[in-house]
């Protein structure tokens, strides 16, 4: 059975829509390969369901890079809705090696979202060497050697996906103070929480809440914090691949609390939980605390 290769670029100009269609026609005709290409569609189908389906089913997604994909998938225009699921499905399984970045114009960190970046691909941004390269693109494409079982995660098993409504990621992040553009030291401390919509489906997330590794006041080990930084209205509706980020302020009493916790505690750790309107679960990677006691600390000097 021909292996299916979806394609995914943005439309630069007429002359790169050229170009991308006779790379996907040679990639036919050299490999026998079933390729899925917007340029290929009949009048009248729909590029959503195309761009789902199509991410979905294909044995692997090459990614034309130039620095307009890369604009247009972080401004939200265009080529975004894919890179959103690209980045969604290789958050869920680091070790996958579906997606494959194929350099058209620029540099691969001028041309690719951050998260392609660091991919091994091929660069085609010298046409005298067209052919050589798409000869060795496709012989890679029919005789691929899977990841040396070294590399693979420890958490999930090669190929295999860890199921769950959201990829919900939890961080802490510094806020700076400058004078003349120049650095003069921290001044404050935020936790933001990224929700990605993994379901296939369209989803209605309320406002996530952080969980203790063990029971911190009684038996209550969960906790909302009220100085919220963003201007989301829950319940957030998010399609297949979207995402939203809430974040929030950690101010001095805040700080004292988790010092306090920590105290009795070291190895305490908090998580991100986000439920949906039906009432399915999703949480983040446990955050050890004891990583930002210093940071705390220095709330109280503020």
């Amino acid at each position: 059975m021909a292996k299916v290769i979806f394609i995914s670029y943005s439309h630069d100009s007429e002359e790169h829509k050229a170009w991308v269609k006779k790379f996907a026609d040679d990639l036919s005709a050299l490999g026998g390969f079933e390729i899925l290409l917007d340029q290929y569609m009949p009048k009248g189908s729909s590029f959503t369901r195309f761009m789902e389906l199509g991410l979905s089913k294909a044995d692997k997604v090459l990614v034309i890079g130039t620095p307009q994909y890369k604009q247009k998938a972080e401004t939200g225009k265009g080529v975004a809705f894919e890179e959103s699921i690209i980045g969604a499905e290789m958050m869920n399984d680091i070790d996958t090696t579906k997606y494959y970045p194929v350099l058209r114009a620029g540099t691969f960190e001028t041309s690719f979202p951050p998260i392609l970046q660091g991919r091994k691909g091929d660069d085609m941004t010298d046409d005298s060497q067209y052919d050589t390269v798409i000869k060795e693109m496709v012989e890679a494409l029919q005789n691929e050697r899977p990841l040396p079982s070294v590399l693979r995660s420890t958490t999930l098993k090669h190929g295999e996906r860890k199921d769950t409504v959201a990829l919900v990621y939890l961080s802490f992040y510094h806020v700076f103070e400058t004078y003349n553009y120049m650095y003069s030291g921290k001044r404050g401390l935020q936790i933001r929480v990224t929700v990605t919509n993994s379901s296939k489906e369209h989803r209605y997330f309320q406002e996530p809440f952080f969980k203790m590794s063990r029971p911190f006041d009684g038996n209550a080990d969960a906790f909302s914090i009220l100085t919220v930084i963003d201007t989301n209205s829950y319940p957030v509706k998010l399609e297949f691949g979207q995402q939203f980020t809430a974040s929030y302020r950690v101010d001095s009493k805040i700080a004292k609390v988790f010092i306090r916790l920590l105290s009795e505690d070291p190895s305490l750790s908090i998580k991100a939980v986000v439920n949906t309107t039906l009432g399915e679960v999703a949480e983040s990677e446990s955050f050890a605390l004891e990583r930002m006691k210093s940071d705390f600390g220095g709330l109280l000097q503020i």
